[in-house]
């Protein structure tokens, strides 16, 4: 609920400041600041995303979108309303979520809008499995989208990042252990779910830590 309660104050300041007129140009300037600060992470964290690499942290990269767009829609109840570039780059920002309102009126768009917003503003769950000192099997759940969670590889790299790897593990997975065999590999023992949600059979293999 982290994004939707920040996105949700920052819009709610917007209004106050826009029926309020508030004109406050050294903490405008200071918020441009943090906001061209936090852009500057949003472009960073795409570029290693392409890349298969990320900042280490649970929700890192969510946080970093989620100042960025929350700045965002702060600035544009604080600046004047004109037709400059500025203020239509501001405008993106806080027309979001009206954006949103206008795709659930329209039937052809209401699946593709719903899980969009689902898929931008639920934070979901993250669990951990540590392997090592360097490795870890990473599980994220957003359970509104997808009961059974996504795998991934997570290695650590230089200091403030990681490289995550998308993990093939069969969905429904129950009691999973894990124990290192060597150098680049890793035991797995996990009790596999069947559809009707009671537990199958008990899998034992060996994978690879270089994916």
């Amino acid at each position: 609920m982290f994004t939707v309660t920040v996105l949700s104050g920052c819009f709610l300041a917007a209004i106050s400041c826009k029926i309020k007129k508030v004109k406050v140009p050294m903490i405008t300037g200071l918020l441009w600041y943090f906001h061209f600060v936090f852009l500057f992470f949003a472009a960073l964290c795409l570029l290693l995303l392409v890349s298969g690499y990320g900042f280490k942290g649970s929700y890192t990269e969510r946080v970093f979108f989620t100042f960025y767009a929350g700045s965002g829609i702060v600035l544009y109840g604080l600046t004047p309303q004109d037709t400059s570039g500025k203020f239509a780059y501001l405008a993106c920002f806080f027309g979001f979520p009206f954006l949103l309102i206008f795709g659930l009126l329209l039937p052809p768009l209401r699946l593709f809008t719903v899980v969009m917003g689902l898929g931008l503003l639920a934070d979901g769950h993250l669990e951990s499995y540590k392997i090592d000192d360097d490795y870890a099997l990473q599980a994220k759940t957003v359970e509104i989208l997808n009961r059974e969670p996504d795998y991934s590889l997570v290695e650590d790299k230089y200091w403030l990042f990681e490289k995550n790897t998308r993990f093939d593990v069969p969905y429904g997975i129950r009691g999973l252990k894990m124990e290192k065999t060597s150098k680049d590999s890793v035991r797995m023992q996990f009790r596999a779910m069947e559809d009707a949600g009671r537990l199958g059979n008990k899998i034992d293999t060996v994978i690879s830590l270089h994916q």
